[in-house]
């Protein structure tokens, strides 16, 4: 009798054991989101494009890159995270605060570094975080974040790639180069710059207009005072409800109407927003 009941507490034992392990959960996901740009500015998206996060043991995370339902965003990735309460990774892929990595784009067969990754290995942050990071493809060879492709378009008079700096206003129209960039218009021609007409305004609407360029979101604002900005709801022509926010598929003008209400019916100034 006494032989029986040691086995059955060995046979506790080892079934308690399993649980134990498996006791410690991961930690919540950090989350990568942005915009990836190809060395033109122009925001990269198809089947055949993806991000890869690579760990510093070689692990690789991809996500595909497509337009989502937020503006200036075509990517976000979830990376899992350890809770660091063991001395081993709960996944082979997982992730602990300041652990080096590298994010790289792929484009069909053909794997690209964007300027962003040049140069030592970033550290990620924390779990539960969410960092922002733009991928811009092409070379930076003055460092100045502008891809040396779109910089050359701006070269004259002598200047060097060095002579075009992203806070500087090439061609006078109030627009930095680095907004120039983003938003797809010429820096060196004044006349092309993002700009906001007002058709008509009445005591129940306002119409503006304004063109967009392929790949990017536009937004509006509204002020009373040129100091406080608020979101405005906006009606497309030609198309059905109402809008927060427009993606052109194309280079196109679009006509909107921002309807008077209670909450913006104090608005006088309109302020259109690219991504």
């Amino acid at each position: 009798m006494k032989m029986k009941k040691t086995i059955k507490l060995l046979l506790a034992g080892a079934l308690l054991l399993p649980v134990m392990v498996d006791a410690f959960p991961p930690a919540p996901h950090h989350t990568f989101y942005g915009m990836v740009r190809d060395e033109f500015g122009r925001p990269l998206e198809g089947e055949k494009v993806e991000v890869l996060f690579e760990t510093s043991t070689g692990r690789v995370i991809r996500v595909g890159v497509a337009p989502g339902t937020t503006p200036g965003i075509n990517y976000l990735l979830k990376v899992p995270m350890d809770s660091g309460a063991t001395s081993n990774l709960y996944h082979p892929a997982a992730m602990r605060m300041a652990m080096p990595f590298k994010i790289r784009v792929l484009i069909g067969a053909q794997v690209y570094l964007p300027i962003e990754m040049i140069g030592d290995l970033a550290k990620i942050g924390q779990p539960g975080e969410e960092t922002l990071l733009n991928l811009t493809l092409g070379e930076d060879t003055d460092g100045d974040g502008l891809p040396d492709a779109w910089e050359r378009a701006l070269l004259g008079q002598g200047k060097t790639l060095s002579d075009i700096n992203p806070g500087d206003d090439t061609d006078g129209d109030g627009m930095s180069n680095l907004d120039e960039y983003i938003s797809g218009n010429y820096a060196f021609d004044k006349n092309d710059g993002l700009r906001l007409d007002i058709l008509n305004k009445t005591e129940s609407e306002t119409v503006l207009e304004f063109m967009a360029i392929k790949g990017r979101s536009y937004t509006l604002k509204g002020s009373a005072n040129l100091k406080e900005w608020s979101d405005l709801s906006f009606k497309i022509k030609g198309e059905e409800g109402d809008f927060k926010t427009v993606r052109a598929n194309k280079v196109q003008r679009f006509r909107v109407t921002v309807p008077r209400n209670d909450e913006d019916n104090s608005s006088k100034f309109f302020k259109l927003m690219v991504q």
